[in-house]
C-alpha cells in the first residue's frame, strides 16, 4: 500500500536578529501569511499552511515550499502569490488522478 502523504505548503517564519542578517520574517514571510490564507480560501483548495523555523534559504527570503517534496518558491512576494497557488491547484489535481 503506498499512500501519498498530504499535500501542504511550508512557510518560513524565521527571524535572524543581528545587523546585516537577512530572514524570511524580516522579509515580509508573516506579513504575506494572512493574504496567503486568505487567497488560497478564496480559490477553496484546503491545503495546511506550516510555519516552519527555517528552510535554509535565509537569503532569497521569504521561502515557501509545496510539501513533500515540491517546489521551491523564494523572494516570494505578494504578486508570487497566484503562482504558488496555481501549482498548489496542479498538485490536487496530480493527486486526485
Amino acid at each position: 500500500m503506498n499512500a501519498q502523504r498530504p499535500l501542504r505548503l511550508v512557510i518560513c517564519v524565521n527571524e535572524r536578529l543581528g545587523a546585516g542578517q537577512r530572514s524570511c520574517a524580516g522579509s515580509g514571510s508573516r506579513l504575506l501569511l494572512s493574504e496567503l490564507q486568505q487567497r488560497l480560501s478564496d480559490a477553496a483548495l484546503d491545503v495546511p499552511i506550516v510555519e516552519r523555523e527555517c528552510l535554509g534559504r535565509c537569503a532569497e527570503g521569504p521561502a515557501m515550499r509545496i510539501a513533500p517534496g515540491g517546489e521551491f518558491f523564494t523572494e516570494v512576494n505578494d504578486s508570487t502569490l497566484e503562482t504558488i497557488i496555481d501549482r498548489l491547484r496542479q498538485q490536487l489535481t496530480t493527486q486526485s488522478d
